[in-house]
Formats: structure tokens, C-alpha cells, sequence
């Protein structure tokens, strides 16, 4: 019927000359009409009396190109190419009304309360760092310790939240990959550190009608970003005026008072924009055009469209997508300068920061605010380590967003991500930047955990591969979710051991001295 034979392509279900989808793949007609007479001429192949005219004994187009769905699970294949409930779209990639995508999953809509709950979990995170650190800031003295313990508190908690941050960004990156069960439940509790405002409380749950992309993704965190910044200018603004107005009759006590309230203004705007960075630059990543996947209507590739690989809903392609290009490339220009200014203005005070030490954040005469707003980024360094918090950082991006725009749907690709989180992992046993023991252990437990779930994706089964792993087998199995879980709560178990002994140890101090 076709004149002569040819090979059955992979996702394609060949049976007595008739070709259908097999399910877990998706195609695209060029027209229905194409459709509609392929469905005819299937029809009468399958009729005990085919009708033998020439046009319905042979189909004169091209059919369909089929692509592996990157969730199997939801294309039904067919024909029709149909998908799952709730999935829509090119490769039933896009989520329908009333679901959200979680981790390249659609699930149904949560509940206000449950939204709510989550919105305030983020909310108390925001007052922390916002409100109730600069009054620990303030009411502690630093005359007596080396290291205020809030530096202390903060430099443990970016070890903490730079872990799960990696994880989730991780599990993002290599979303092709079939992850344990257990792995997919921690990278959802962990995108709260993300600072993903439509991952925790998806926008369109609540209003159906308003539906946020990757584009809108990108500009809220920017959003987000700015206004953290003006607010913060306003905050000192405002406070300055406060201070300037005192009936004080030293003006050294005005000065004093300004300096602090900068450091303390700085201090909370550097952790900030630290803490949605990698998230800027994953949404940054997802739009450009290197990270757009090319989807053909057939083999000629004559009818083809260019989707961007995080939101299916976005033609990379367009006078809309080039002007959605301008905000992705301000972005980018962001995520270079905040680390370098960082560094630039670190390098240009590094003799100042490795000789003064703590003294130098004790002077707030001394003109170096900024300097003290950025001590997270080196305090809990060693003084010739005191850059290696860039260095870091760059080990972050280059896991979570610098593979989205390289990578393929391969498994060399997750094996080149394993090979450098070990490398990575050795130089840092190595060099010991880190001044505190404890430090020290919590951040090389953190890269343990991370190459061991690097090693979990590197075995785990790729349905592009169409291949099953070894690894399958086990998911389910109690033993192996224990594991999962146990490593990947190991590095907050270390911090919260470490806080509870330490606290034992307070009380068991305050008990003795009340008893004196």
C-alpha cells in the first residue's frame, strides 16, 4: 500500500501496513485535513471490502514526526496524539485549567488554606531575615566575641539553604530523569528557599482567567528584586531623616547611629538578593534561546517550531518573544554584575578585611558598611579563602543553570554534572576554606549528599533512553526511600544537632551561674 517498506521509527506502532502513536510519544499534523484523510485511508485499510481506487489505497503525505514525551505518563498517543486529564499542549507539556506544573508535574489546584499556609511559611522566612535579625543585630554586643553569633547563625543557614537550593535546581535541570519518589517530595518542600512566589502559591489557582510563563516567572523575582532594593534605600532614607532630626548634642552619636543603620540596611539587602540569585538565574537560563527545543511536523522538516523547553506555552520565535529577550537579557546582565561588584569591592578592602578581622565591623566610623553588609560572603573564611564564596556560587549556577542551556536529554549529560559536583567536592576536603569546624563538616556533608544524588540520577531510567535501569527495581522499596531520605535530611540533622547541643549546653551554663 505504500509502494514499498519502510522502517518503523521509534514511537511508532506499525501493525498490517497501518502506523498509530504508540502512547508516551506526541506528534503534530500539519492541517486536520492531513488527519482526516489519514484516518479515512486507515479506515478502509482495516474494512473487510477496502475500497481500491488509487487515492484510497495510498496516503500521498508524510506522516507526523514523533517526539518522546518528557513525562511518558502523559501522552496517550494515538492518532490524535491526545493527552493526559490536566495536560495540554506541544508534548502534553503545558498544564490545563485548574492544574499547576510541580517538577514537570501537573497537579490539581491546592486548596486556598493550603496556599495560604505556604505563603505564610515564606512570609515568617521574609520577617526573619528582615525584621527580627537586625533586632538580634542590634541588641547583641560585639565587643566580647570575635564573631557576632548572628554572623555565626547566618553563615550556617546560606550552607543549609545553598543545599536545598542545588537540590531543587538539580532536580529542574535533569527533570527528564525518573527521580525517586522521596527526592521529588524534598525538592518540593525546598522550593520555598527558591523564593518562587508562583511555585508556592500558584497565581492562576486563584484566578483562573490570569495565567503566569516563564516570561512572567523571570519578571516577578526581578520584580522582587527591585523593590527589595528601593525599599531597602527607602528604609534608610527614612531613617536617616529620623537620626538627623534627634536634639542630640553630639553629632558623633548621629554619625554612629547612620552607620549602623546602613550596615544593618545592607547586611539584609546583600542576604536577600544572595538567596533568590540562583533562582534569578535558573528563570534567566529558561528563556533564552539556547534552551528551546525544535519540534518538526514530519521528517522534512519543512513545517517546524522553536519551544521553549521550560514552558511549552512559548514559541521561541516572534516579535512577542523578542521583546520578552530584553528582560532576559537585563537579567543576565544582573547576574554577572551582583557577583562581581561583590568581588570587585571585596578585592579592592581584601587587605583591610584580612588584617582588621572582626575589629573592622566594630568601628562603624570606619566608612566600610558595604563591606560589613557583604561579611557573609567571607567572614567564615579563612583570610586567604575570603573569595571562595564566589567560587561557590559558581559551582551552583553552573549545576542548576548553566546544563539547561547545554544539555540534552542524555545521560553523559547528568555523568558531566557528577563528575565535576565530585571534583568539586575533593578540592574543598583539600583546601578546608572554611575557619569553623562545624562549618566545615556541614558544607562537606552538603556535597556528599549532592554527588550521592547525582550518582542516584546518573542510574536512574531516562524515558528518552527507553531504557529501564537497574535502579527501578528499588525505588519503591523501603530501604531504599530511607536512604534517600536519610541523606538528603543529614546536612539541616547536622545543623539542628549542632544548635540543640548547643543550646543543652546554655542551659546547663545559665542553671550553674542562677545557682551562684
Amino acid at each position: 500500500m505504500f509502494e514499498k517498506c519502510h522502517k518503523c521509527a521509534r514511537g511508532l506502532e506499525c501493525k498490517d501496513d497501518a502506523i498509530t502513536l504508540k502512547s508516551g510519544y506526541w506528534w503534530e499534523w500539519r492541517n486536520e485535513t492531513y488527519r482526516d484523510r489519514y484516518r479515512d485511508f486507515i479506515t478502509n485499510l482495516m474494512a473487510s471490502l477496502p475500497a481500491l481506487d488509487a487515492s484510497s489505497v495510498q496516503y500521498p503525505f508524510h506522516v507526523p514526526t514523533p517526539y518522546k514525551c518528557p513525562r511518558e505518563e502523559s501522552c496517550d498517543g494515538g492518532i490524535n496524539s491526545q493527552c493526559q486529564s490536566g495536560y495540554e499542549g506541544p508534548l502534553c507539556e503545558v498544564c490545563s485549567l485548574g492544574y499547576y506544573k510541580r517538577l514537570k508535574t501537573c497537579k490539581e489546584c491546592p486548596s486556598k488554606k493550603w496556599i495560604v499556609a505556604q505563603l505564610s511559611i515564606v512570609t515568617a522566612i521574609i520577617f526573619f531575615i528582615a525584621i527580627a535579625l537586625p533586632l538580634m543585630v542590634r541588641r547583641m554586643k560585639k565587643g566580647t566575641r570575635k564573631r557576632p553569633l548572628v554572623d555565626t547563625l547566618l553563615s550556617k543557614l546560606k550552607i543549609v539553604i545553598g543545599f536545598y537550593q542545588v537540590t531543587y535546581g538539580l532536580l529542574q535541570a535533569f527533570s527528564y530523569i525518573k527521580w525517586p519518589g522521596t527526592l521529588q517530595v524534598i525538592a518540593q518542600y525546598s522550593e520555598i528557599l527558591q523564593m518562587d512566589v508562583y511555585q508556592i502559591a500558584p497565581i492562576h489557582c486563584l484566578f483562573p482567567g490570569f495565567r503566569v510563563n516563564a516570561f512572567g516567572s523571570l519578571f516577578t523575582i526581578m520584580t522582587m528584586n527591585a523593590a527589595v532594593i528601593g525599599i531597602s534605600s527607602i528604609t534608610y532614607g527614612v531613617r536617616k531623616i529620623i537620626i538627623l532630626r534627634r536634639r542630640s548634642p553630639q553629632s558623633d552619636d548621629k554619625s554612629k547611629s547612620i552607620a549602623g543603620t546602613k550596615e544593618i540596611v545592607f547586611k539584609n539587602l546583600f542576604f536577600f538578593l544572595y538567596v533568590t540569585y540562583l533562582s534569578t538565574c535558573v528563570k534567566t537560563a529558561n528563556v533564552l534561546p539556547l534552551a528551546c527545543q525544535k519540534l518538526c511536523r514530519d521528517e522534512k522538516e519543512e513545517s517546524c517550531s522553536y519551544y521553549m523547553k521550560a514552558d511549552y506555552s512559548i514559541q521561541c520565535q516572534g516579535t512577542k518573544y523578542n521583546h520578552g529577550l530584553i528582560l532576559a537579557y537585563v537579567s543576565a546582565a544582573y547576574i554577572f554584575v551582583l557577583p562581581l561588584s561583590s568581588f570587585i569591592v571585596l578585592w579592592r578592602q581584601r587587605r583591610l578585611v584580612v588584617i582588621a578581622g572582626a575589629n573592622l565591623f566594630q568601628d562603624s566610623r570606619s566608612g566600610m558598611e558595604i563591606v560589613s553588609g557583604l561579611c557573609f560572603l567571607f567572614k567564615n573564611y579563612n583570610n586567604c579563602t575570603w573569595y571562595w564564596e564566589l567560587v561557590e556560587m559558581s559551582r551552583k549556577v553552573i549545576l542548576t543553570s548553566g546544563l539547561i542551556l547545554v544539555g540534552q536529554e542524555s545521560r553523559s549529560y547528568i555523568g558531566l554534572a557528577w563528575v565535576i559536583a565530585g571534583m568539586y567536592g575533593v578540592f574543598f576536603s583539600w583546601m578546608k576554606p572554611i575557619k569553623d569546624a562545624t562549618e566545615n563538616r556541614l558544607m562537606a556533608t552538603s556535597l556528599a549528599v549532592t554527588v550521592v544524588n547525582l550518582g542516584i540520577g546518573a542510574v536512574s531510567r531516562i524515558p528518552a533512553e527507553n531504557i529501564s535501569a537497574t535502579v527501578d527495581s528499588y525505588t519503591d522499596s523501603v530501604l531504599f526511600k530511607v536512604l534517600v531520605l536519610g541523606a538528603n535530611t543529614l546536612v539541616i540533622g547536622v545543623l539542628v544537632g549542632k544548635v540543640t547541643v548547643f543550646s543543652i549546653f546554655l542551659t546547663h551554663t545559665v542553671r550553674k551561674c542562677d545557682q551562684l
